[in-house]
């Protein structure tokens, strides 16, 4: 509990503790002040005091000295004209008007006294004040010197003046009078600091708890506080910062909403992309598997479809061939199902990641010469062969699209592949046959061979260059731009299937 309270007298808790204090401090500050300057004042009253009396009896004596000498010697003063002497010398020197003339012998007996003082016992006189018997009155006493009355002095005569002392002690009771007046003023004085302080301090204390609310976020705002003092710009400037401070949150709430409905719309908006892509890649792959089936089943089909043909025909008109017919289209079939069988294995197995590109149409070329019989020499560059990307899975199947349509259409006796790295990342496949040749501008409705080259150029970013007239064979010429560190990177790959045989796929094979 007592430490609470010391805690509350704190004059660093608050604004008003301290104003508080410094009232007190400055009322106990007038207070001594006003004390020194009492204790000032009392001695000043009190030496004043003492030369009037002074100056009245040293005049007095003066005045009872030039009576003496003028009567000539004599044993006493003239009773009757003290009386005139006092009165005139009282209205000259203008002492205290209780002052008291005293004539006293060597006994400090009173042998005259105007006016006269309520005593019946002798007065004693220890030093400078004579003690009333009967009052215990303090009385202040001052003697006139004896070289101001030679003649009185030596007849045993002294001149005193006494004067009624208010004073108790050194002092007395005119100081306790200005003491007590100071503790009353300084009390009214830390009253009124401390009003004032609590009159200052409440218009701020207001501010602090609308401030304290704001930071609670219990209140918006805050009311400025009247007036043109401190308090009152105080209030609002923290009104000016609070208004803006809610019109920057209202500008971010806003600005967050406006992200967040962006962010939404772009969500949506990946989310359709990343649909059509997802479509994109089903229609793309569809494509693929169309070009794949009539590269392979299509082909065998229709040579089946012929040979079915064929055998009708014989059977109606030449029996006797039949069995040869037979033969051939087993045959057909069995190579029909010899590529299909590679087609699927090429959708499981890739051999251009495992090997790299020259690797690949290099099998592909020995695949093909076997198959066919024809002349074929394959010719590739070490930096073109070691491509393994996307891009060169493309062209390895468009190589391999080329290939099927010698054997079909072209009746060629010879084949040049040709891989070639051209420079500055560009890199050239070409396969050229001596066959029958074709328009390239003639229409050829249900065949799509060609049309799927062209397309599978364009997914890469190839350029695609068919040549061929009728009589004249054709040349098919894949341009594409790639990473040339690829070939570099893929050198070691390429170095393992160097061997001479048909799995290197560099430098020039001819089967």
């Amino acid at each position: 509990m007592m430490s609470r309270y010391l805690q509350a007298l704190d004059p660093r808790r608050s604004l008003a503790t301290a104003f508080a204090w410094f009232a007190v401090v400055l009322a106990l500050a007038i207070a001594l002040a006003l004390l020194t300057v009492g204790d000032f004042a009392v001695n000043s009253m009190l030496a004043q005091r003492d030369a009037q009396m002074m100056r009245f009896a040293t005049q007095l004596a003066a005045e009872l000295e030039q009576i003496v000498a003028a009567d000539g010697p004599g044993p006493a003063l003239p009773q009757d004209r003290l009386g005139e002497v006092i009165d005139a010398v009282r209205a000259r020197a203008k002492p205290d008007p209780r002052a008291r003339a005293l004539l006293l012998d060597d006994r400090h007996n009173i042998l005259y006294e105007r006016p006269v003082g309520h005593h019946g016992t002798p007065v004693t006189m220890p030093g400078v004040s004579l003690q009333m018997a009967e009052g215990q009155q303090r009385i202040v006493v001052v003697t006139a010197p004896p070289e101001a009355s030679p003649r009185l002095h030596g007849l045993g005569i002294q001149v005193a003046v006494l004067q009624p002392s208010e004073e108790r002690g050194h002092g007395g009771t005119l100081q306790e009078k200005l003491t007590v007046i100071s503790i009353l003023l300084s009390i009214v004085a830390a009253l009124i600091g401390a009003a004032f302080a609590r009159r200052l301090t409440r218009r701020l204390s207001g501010l602090t708890a609308q401030v304290q609310q704001v930071a609670n976020q219990t209140a918006e705002g805050i009311v400025a506080p009247t007036g043109h003092d401190e308090v009152a710009v105080l209030g609002r400037a923290f009104s000016r910062l609070l208004r803006a401070l809610r019109q920057e949150r209202d500008g971010l709430d806003r600005l967050t909403q406006e992200l967040e409905q962006r962010v939404q719309a772009r969500t949506r908006e990946v989310e359709r992309l990343a649909a059509d892509s997802r479509y994109a890649a089903v229609v793309h792959e569809r494509l693929r598997l169309a070009r794949d089936l009539h590269d392979t089943l299509a082909h065998s089909m229709m040579e089946m479809l012929v040979e079915v043909r064929t055998l009708r025909m014989l059977h109606a008109h030449d029996p006797q061939r039949l069995a040869a017919e037979l033969e051939r289209a087993e045959k057909v079939a069995r190579d029909g199902l010899r590529e299909a069988r590679e087609a699927v294995s090429q959708m499981r197995v890739n051999a251009v990641r495992d090997l790299g590109l020259g690797a690949a149409l290099s099998v592909a070329v020995s695949r093909f010469a076997e198959r066919t019989g024809l002349e074929v020499c394959y010719d590739a560059d070490a930096a073109a062969a070691g491509s393994s990307d996307a891009q060169a899975e493309v062209a390895f199947r468009i190589a391999e699209e080329a290939l099927r349509n010698v054997d079909r259409h072209a009746q060629a006796s010879h084949v040049e592949i040709g891989l070639k790295d051209l420079g500055n990342g560009v890199v050239e496949l070409a396969v050229t046959d001596d066959g029958v040749g074709f328009d390239t501008a003639a229409p050829r409705p249900g065949h799509f061979g060609l049309t799927g080259m062209h397309e599978q150029a364009q997914l890469m970013g190839a350029e695609l260059d068919l040549q061929s007239r009728p009589g004249a064979g054709a040349t098919l010429r894949l341009r594409w731009r790639t990473d040339a560190q690829r070939g570099a990177a893929s050198d070691d790959r390429h170095d393992r299937h160097r061997d001479g045989d048909m799995q290197s796929g560099a430098g020039i094979e001819c089967v």
